[in-house]
């Protein structure tokens, strides 16, 4: 299985995160048929490249940020414990 490799799936934000992306809507649907004109088959490339990076870049941001909040949480519950743990064992000592 060293061949394999799994990738994590991305973590999100939830709407109305300080640090949520925003990402503009998807323009790639062209309705009809036929192919568009070169100059204009060129400009829909290139604006469906340049949304499909931004997408890309909103969604390792947004990931990055849940991870670092993830492990700020359990920092945060980690020392709530340990400091729980301390409160108690000491007064225990003091009865």
């Amino acid at each position: 299985m060293a061949g394999k490799t799994t990738d994590e799936p991305k973590q999100s934000l939830p709407s109305g995160h300080p640090q949520a992306g925003y990402v503009s809507p998807d323009l790639s649907y062209v309705e009809g048929v036929g192919t568009l004109p070169d100059e204009e088959q060129e400009e829909h490339d290139k604006r469906n490249e340049e949304r499909e990076a931004e997408v890309e870049a909103v969604e390792a941001n947004e990931d990055k940020v849940a991870k670092d909040e993830a492990k700020a949480k359990e920092a945060e519950v980690a020392a709530t414990q340990a400091t729980t743990k301390a409160s108690a064992a000491s007064e225990t000592k003091a009865s």
